[in-house]
């Protein structure tokens, strides 16, 4: 198929020629063929081009038709994602103003304390940073004499950072109700009594005696209300002590707490 541009293109080639066929007469017939061979091979090639050229179009349409869809698809993406983003804003927004209320709400709450009616300002939703710890003895303590403090160095947990492994005693990062549990581990011929210290008080104790090879664990647990800086530790009795406080994967000693509020 001849392209129609080349058609055009070979019309003017031609007009320049027309002298040539009007008054070139006396040329020889073979000079004629000559040049109207040289014509269609012109047309033909200037055809070859011009399909080339249309080629050559119709692939940068293309790619400018991919190129434009790519785009209005991330248009799309970039208006989901902002409606995301818009939403999860509002979202945290909500959440924010939900703790800022729980924070600031308090309320007066009114209680007798004997013939008198006493008002208490109560915080109410107050958020409570989390303390607890967990700590063992990673080893036999020889023979502890009377007030001795047991030192459990083995911590497993210590969320609030007060716990001290070196010396054994818990110190109360904020003031609250807390929780503790301890317990130890006697074997053989031994007597034992561990007490709950809180501050420089015997908050509460239990008492574990073992004869005749027996291997045996008693365990506590107290509640107590804490002051910020306030030290709990356990510690044996002045009297009633002898043999070892035993501890190993059968049977560990050891010591617990956690902020009940």
């Amino acid at each position: 198929m001849v392209h129609p541009f080349a058609v055009v293109f070979c019309a003017f080639l031609l007009s320049d020629f027309h002298g040539y066929f009007v008054y070139g007469t006396n040329k020889s017939k073979g000079s004629d063929n000559e040049h109207q061979q040289q014509l269609f091979n012109l047309l033909v090639s200037q055809n070859r081009r011009f399909e080339i050229l249309e080629s050559r179009n119709r692939e940068l349409l293309a790619m400018v038709e991919r190129q434009s869809k790519q785009m209005s698809h991330m248009t799309s993406n970039i208006l989901e994602l902002q409606e995301t983003v818009e939403a999860q804003r509002h979202q945290l927004d909500s959440v924010y103003k939900i703790l800022k209320e729980n924070t600031n709400d308090k309320r007066t709450e009114t209680y007798i304390n004997g013939n008198k009616d006493q008002k208490k300002r109560l915080l109410v939703g107050t958020l409570a940073m989390p303390v607890a710890f967990q700590a063992y003895l990673s080893r036999t303590q020889t023979n502890p004499n009377g007030h001795q403090t047991i030192i459990f160095d083995n911590v497993e947990l210590n969320v609030g950072s007060g716990y001290h492994h070196t010396s054994g005693i818990f110190v109360a990062p904020e003031a609250g109700i807390y929780a503790f549990s301890w317990s130890i581990r006697l074997f053989g011929n031994a007597s034992h009594s561990a007490q709950l210290i809180v501050g420089d008080q015997e908050y509460d104790g239990v008492y574990l005696s073992v004869k005749n090879g027996d291997n045996e664990n008693v365990s506590g647990t107290a509640v107590a209300q804490l002051e910020r800086g306030q030290d709990v530790f356990v510690r044996t009795h002045a009297a009633y002590n002898y043999g070892d406080v035993h501890s190993d994967p059968l049977g560990r000693s050891s010591f617990c707490g956690w902020r009940v509020n």
